[in-house]
């Protein structure tokens, strides 16, 4: 059996959207708060919680400061 599918039966790993880069990711591997921000951010384009918080864990894994940095951003 594959971690994904070991992970899933366990209830703590959700996929809706396959090749992120975030895939086999579990939540606890990035910072809460910056998770929790970063999914309220994607809460902004869609209506689907799990594939806000799937595109926040793949844009932290590309960059964990990449909701800091939005932030920053848009403040300017």
């Amino acid at each position: 059996m594959k971690m994904k599918e070991i992970l899933r039966e366990w209830k703590i790993y959700e996929d809706s959207m396959e090749g992120g880069l975030a895939d086999d990711v579990l939540d606890s591997d990035f910072s809460s708060d910056a998770l929790t921000n970063g999914t309220k951010v994607e809460l902004e384009h869609t209506d689907d919680e799990v594939l806000a918080k799937e595109i926040a864990k793949d844009h932290l894994k590309e960059d964990p400061l990449y909701y800091d940095k939005l932030g920053t951003i848009e403040k300017k």
